[in-house]
């Protein structure tokens, strides 16, 4: 075969992964040729409808990018870089210049990447139909031999987005949970990245089919029925082609319910149905279609209180609810905040073509660890952002007050730290002082100092601030308590 036949080539530099590779393509019946680092830049301008697939270190990776910038030819659609998933550098560096994907551990996901990669090349995280991936995979035939090995390819993320927080617990419970064919509820305010972690949960499920994201509010309960379960032509005035729906839009693949917590209460009834039978009769038909898909839905209020107060489906909550992943806070995790708030920083420097300046505002930790963070990730996204801009990235009156001094630093951190286990133990002040190792009356003075008011529904403290009457008892009754000790 013509080297110009191929659509894909590789450049991989390891042995163990070429031959994994070499053992995924051999199951494809598929033979694809391995070129020099050399070559890589002279072949995507002789071969324009070829992509190229790349495993190599930093260094000659970045060879490779410097011969494509001297020929001035793109490499945003046509190469593709394996990259290891815990670096996230590396991940982010090269979201920039080509698709990033991490290389799997499993041979089945090297297969299934593999034969979309086969296919013609297209925008990082858009769908392509699995028929065209199976066309092209066919055309390459087992003797067309052409230069080394034949390999194969990674892992997921072709719609995650690069910079999700992947090392976080949930994730790895959502890995492995991904591959069950199991409903998840996921559940968490505004802002903290049910959108990734659904994304996230569908490329690692090996699903064939596609994710279909529906956003429940923005659908007009008058035409919810038809946008959701599809349409027979003659079902109503205007409707002359007959079309699926979202539902029937997701088979073999996942169907995303984003907010499901504003669905009415009438269509609710008739998504239970929906579930239950795994399939659909589309508006104005009585054709029943057998449909394989699996749910994943969003809310912001739990599920079971919104059950309590009579606005959800108690029969829908319990065919839902099979497992339910709560995406904490941001403000309850304030080391975490600052980890990410410089990783971002750090991939917006890399986007918009800045140099990042860690110093340019020396309080800039100290305002991260005591912001509230009332839009979670999605907020520090946008401060880190500006800041790697140059404007300010906490945009209060309060941040021009921070002299960015190490005792300013440790009482900002001791405050969020304090914060963030009062949360936890749901403003229980002595919950919240076993975790930490102290005793109650010793929380109670940094509370006091630290002007951090407890919440009425503290079980041993009632007013909303530390009065000195309730510190001196407190201190006269661990006197009292030490002197019986001694005595």
């Amino acid at each position: 075969m013509p080297f110009s036949d191929y659509s894909l080539v590789l450049c991989i530099g390891d042995a163990l992964l070429q031959g994994r590779l070499r053992v995924a393509c051999k199951a494809l019946d598929a033979q694809l040729p391995q070129i020099a680092v050399e070559d890589v830049a002279r072949t995507l301008v002789l071969h324009p409808d070829c992509r190229i697939l790349v495993f190599q270190q930093d260094t000659q990776f970045d060879h490779i990018v410097a011969q494509c910038e001297r020929c001035r030819t793109s490499t945003q659609q046509r190469l593709v870089r394996l990259v290891d998933g815990s670096d996230y550098a590396s991940c982010v560096a090269t979201a920039t210049i080509c698709q990033a994907l991490n290389i799997p551990s499993s041979d089945a996901r090297l297969i299934e990447i593999l034969r979309q990669l086969l296919g013609p090349p297209v925008p990082n995280g858009s769908a392509t139909a699995i028929g065209e991936f199976d066309r092209r995979a066919a055309t390459i035939k087992q003797n067309d031999v052409l230069h080394d090995t034949p390999i194969e390819l990674s892992t997921p993320a072709l719609s995650t987005p690069t910079i999700a927080d992947v090392n976080h617990e949930v994730y790895a419970t959502a890995r492995r949970i991904a591959s069950a064919e199991v409903d998840i509820v996921l559940v968490g305010e505004t802002g903290t990245g049910k959108d990734w972690l659904a994304h996230y949960i569908h490329d690692h499920s090996g699903a064939r089919g596609p994710f279909v994201a529906v956003n429940c509010p923005a659908i007009p309960e008058t035409l919810a029925e038809a946008e959701l379960f599809g349409v027979d032509a003659g079902a109503y005035t205007g409707a002359t082609k007959s079309r699926a729906g979202r539902i029937e839009s997701a088979n073999g693949g996942t169907l995303y319910l984003d907010e499901i917590d504003s669905m009415p209460l009438t269509l609710q009834a008739k998504l239970l149905r929906v579930l239950q039978d795994r399939g659909v009769e589309r508006v104005g038909s009585t054709v029943f279609r057998q449909l394989s898909f699996r749910v994943i839905v969003s809310t912001k209020v739990p599920l079971a209180k919104l059950v309590e107060d009579g606005k959800f489906r108690s029969d829908l909550y319990y065919r839902l609810s099979v497992v339910e992943l709560a995406l904490p806070v941001l403000r309850a995790q304030p080391a975490r905040a600052l980890e990410l708030f410089w990783r971002y920083a750090n991939y917006a420097s890399v986007q918009f073509k800045l140099p990042l300046d860690r110093n340019a505002n020396p309080g800039i930790e100290s305002q991260i660890l005591a912001h509230g963070w009332t839009g979670n990730i999605r907020e520090l996204r946008a401060a880190a952002q500006r800041y790697a801009l140059g404007f300010p990235a906490i945009r209060s009156a309060e941040s021009d007050t921070h002299t960015g001094t190490l005792k300013d630093m440790l009482n900002q951190f001791e405050r969020a730290l304090l914060v963030a286990t009062l949360e936890r133990c749901n403003r229980n002040v002595s919950r919240a002082a076993k975790e930490l190792g102290v005793e109650s009356h010793v929380l109670y003075y940094k509370l006091k100092n630290l002007c951090i008011h407890i919440a009425a529904r503290d079980t041993e403290l009632t007013n909303t601030q530390v009065t000195s009457q309730t510190l001196s008892t407190l201190r006269s009754d661990e006197r009292k308590v030490k002197s019986r000790a001694t005595g």
